[in-house]
């Protein structure tokens, strides 16, 4: 157990590094510049001197190892663009994104799992077909056109939610409000990745149904509702935690890219404008920080699997 969690910080701590260093490198060879971010008139000699002050004329190694030494001592800069403390603005947003991901994970987890109940139970029945249907469809869609037809249908033809921010501006704070923004971002989120999930647990909810102790326990005569959530679900959660492990990046990535579409004031619009106007300090951070979560949570989720069967220390 011991040597799964060095292992697991050494391969952590080379990703962080030479993640960090690929980024810097496509920021600092890309033609944005955050001079612009305020205004787009600027002469070429003004351009120069605004540069020159922010060290965006210097070379990529000296520009990384200034970024580098000052990140190791833990000052994560400020930004290039508002001059505020990176971590001031990343704290500012990070519980928009946590509510936004969890939230989306759990009725992720929620809805696949009972329809994946209901089309075991059904199996080969239209309601099935349909559910499979349905789900493949907004899978067959990349994240962002779900959110465009979500926002067509609930905000421009039947105008029951807002299409954009985390709040009603200009309102005090209320709980019902905060709720309406959550909806279509995390309906979005929950829509882009119920296919992937919900054939996963069909698939692996069936093989435990299969198993010769399912059958014994359906002869003893136990109800559906007890062998289904008691035995099939406990026999397949390693599984289903493997699944949820291995689609982190693809689901925290559309979180991102939901966040900008909707203008949601979380981690995602913000690493997106930063990305725009080559705001590297932010750019790191945030990316830095996203992937050490999602290694956190990778091994975390490894963990508990491999707790369930302890023979896969030794594999």
């Amino acid at each position: 157990m011991f040597i799964f969690l060095l292992k697991r910080l050494f391969f952590g701590l080379c990703i962080l590094f030479l993640l960090s260093f690929l980024c810097f490198a496509i920021l600092h060879y890309s033609k944005a510049s955050p001079i612009f971010a305020n205004t787009q008139v600027l002469s070429k000699d003004l351009q120069k001197d605004f540069e020159a002050e922010l060290n965006l004329d210097k070379t990529l190694f000296f520009q990384y190892s200034t970024w580098f030494k000052s990140f190791l001592s833990g000052d994560l800069s400020n930004s290039l663009i508002s001059s505020e403390p990176v971590l001031k603005l990343i704290k500012e947003r990070l519980l928009n994104t946590i509510v936004l991901g969890f939230s989306s994970l759990f009725f992720l987890f929620i809805l696949a799992f009972f329809l994946s109940i209901l089309s075991l139970i059904y199996e080969n029945s239209f309601l099935e077909k349909f559910i499979s249907f349905i789900s493949m469809s907004f899978f067959a869609l990349p994240s962002f056109c779900v959110t465009l037809i979500l926002i067509l249908f609930s905000c421009v033809y039947l105008s029951i939610l807002p299409s954009s921010g985390a709040y009603s501006l200009g309102e005090d704070f209320s709980l019902l409000d905060r709720v309406k923004h959550l909806i279509l971002p995390t309906l979005s989120l929950v829509l882009s990745h119920l296919a992937f999930v919900l054939n996963f647990m069909k698939s692996t909810l069936k093989q435990s149904l299969n198993q010769y102790f399912i059958d014994c326990a359906f002869a003893r005569g136990l109800s559906k509702k007890r062998i289904y959530l008691h035995f099939i679900f406990r026999d397949s959660f390693a599984s289903i935690l493997s699944c949820f492990a291995s689609m982190s990046v693809s689901f925290l990535m559309s979180a991102y890219v939901i966040e900008a579409v909707f203008s949601y004031e979380g981690l995602g619009s913000l690493l997106m404008y930063s990305i725009t106007y080559k705001d590297y300090p932010v750019v790191l951070a945030i990316v830095l920080l996203s992937t050490a979560f999602l290694l956190l949570l990778n091994s975390l989720l490894e963990f508990l699997s491999k707790i369930m069967d302890k023979r896969a220390f030794y594999v």
